[in-house]
């Protein structure tokens, strides 16, 4: 038997799609190559670069690109003019996407977009009955790509509706963000999707296929600032949570290479003890450290799911490392995160739980009340004094 066929599905979101583009840098690096792409909205504009084979240009366009080479809005505008500028525009009907009719124009080959061997399909939204529209590359008229990649990206109220054919077309992510469905029904017999958290509708996925679903645990920034610092970070993000996906690194929200010096283990076995020595000063604290970990999103403890031994032993180091703002764009050992977290504050988070962690003798309530209310600032307390217990360094 052949390989099953690989759809890579890419979702809409605006000035985040920079992320899709570090995502298929490290798909190409571990070998998953698609057979089709399907896309929505700046999804389906990343695809016709995928398809193309233009990954170089795409990186280039997004590191390039601002709001002018998407949106006709003022030049020099302050933000207040901006926001003042958008609720008249959308009290008018919406941005006009001339902009980024031009950009499309630089980059698409229609004929080669049709000639490629992977398979290009996009989906849109019918204004007036809000029915998602399928649409194959093959059942799109030739010479009209563009116009329908245009409607794709009409984000409605934002953006102007785009006619064609005399029927008005609004983005696709009204109705179907992450075209799941497009991707099983052009014969995709494996999905990988690439959620950006757009502001559209993701479908329940009912295609019955092996799907991985890559998205990010930070905040890729707002859909329509466009700004190429914030693209070189995203697109580094893409490229690492794509990675984690395939077991490349691990981690949840930093990619973590791997721990050869065994630092995880020695270091989650001291956080136990030093969680169990300040639970037992004060017993709430144990539904304080579950907390912080659900309220971000990391793994508990015990959680029993896929590679979470490992996720789960470095859960804390993680919180508190984005707690105290470690840069989660460059991948780090455990030992180094550990060490980049030591050295990113000046004030040590722990002096704020003395007694609780065991640096001085008294009453514990006062800190116990302050552990419940921000979980989070105890958590990081606990690790940076569980490092700085521990001999490792």
């Amino acid at each position: 038997m052949g390989e099953r066929v690989k759809g890579l599905v890419l979702a809409g979101g605006g000035a985040r799609g920079s992320y899709q583009v570090g995502a298929y840098q490290a798909l190409q690096e571990v070998g998953w190559r698609p057979d089709i792409i399907t896309g929505t909205s700046v999804g389906c504009l990343n695809g016709v670069l995928f398809v193309l084979g233009k990954l170089p240009e795409a990186v280039d366009l997004w590191k390039g690109l601002d709001v002018h080479g998407v949106l006709e809005v003022p030049q020099g505008a302050t933000p207040e003019q901006l926001r003042a500028f958008v609720l008249d525009v959308v009290r008018g009907g919406g941005l006009d996407l001339e902009p980024l009719g031009e950009t499309i124009d630089r980059y698409l080959d229609e004929d080669a977009l049709r000639a490629a061997p992977i398979r290009y399909g996009l989906v849109m939204t019918e204004m007036n009955t809000l029915k998602s529209v399928q649409c194959p590359l093959e059942q799109i008229p030739h010479g009209k790509l563009k116009e329908y990649m245009l409607a794709s990206s009409a984000c409605f109220p934002a953006l102007r509706p785009r006619v064609i054919d005399g029927v008005k077309y609004i983005d696709g992510g009204w109705r179907d963000n992450m075209p799941l469905d497009l991707a099983a029904a052009m014969g995709a017999q494996e999905l990988v999707a690439i959620d950006i958290e757009g502001l559209g509708y993701n479908r329940p996925n009912r295609t019955g296929l092996p799907t991985r679903v890559v998205r990010c645990h930070w905040d890729l920034g707002p859909m329509f600032d466009f700004d190429g610092q914030r693209a070189a970070r995203n697109i580094t993000l893409g490229y690492l949570d794509t990675l984690r996906a395939f077991g490349r690194v691990g981690g949840t929200a930093y990619a973590l290479l791997p721990d050869k010096e065994g630092f995880l283990s020695a270091f989650a076995a001291a956080y136990q003890g030093q969680l169990s020595a300040a639970v037992a000063r004060a017993p709430a604290l144990a539904m304080a450290e579950t907390a912080a970990r659900q309220r971000k999103g990391y793994p508990a403890p015990f959680a029993k799911n896929l590679l979470a031994p490992t996720r789960a032993a470095a859960a804390p180091l993680e919180l508190a490392a984005e707690e105290l703002q470690v840069p989660p764009d460059v991948p780090y050992t455990p030992r180094m995160l550990a060490l980049t977290l030591l050295g990113s504050f000046e004030r040590d988070p722990a002096d704020r739980f003395r007694v609780l962690l065991g640096r001085e003798e008294g009453n514990p309530l006062g800190e116990t009340a302050m552990a419940a209310a921000a979980p989070d600032d105890f958590v990081t307390a606990l690790v940076c004094h569980t490092l700085q217990q521990m001999h490792f360094f």
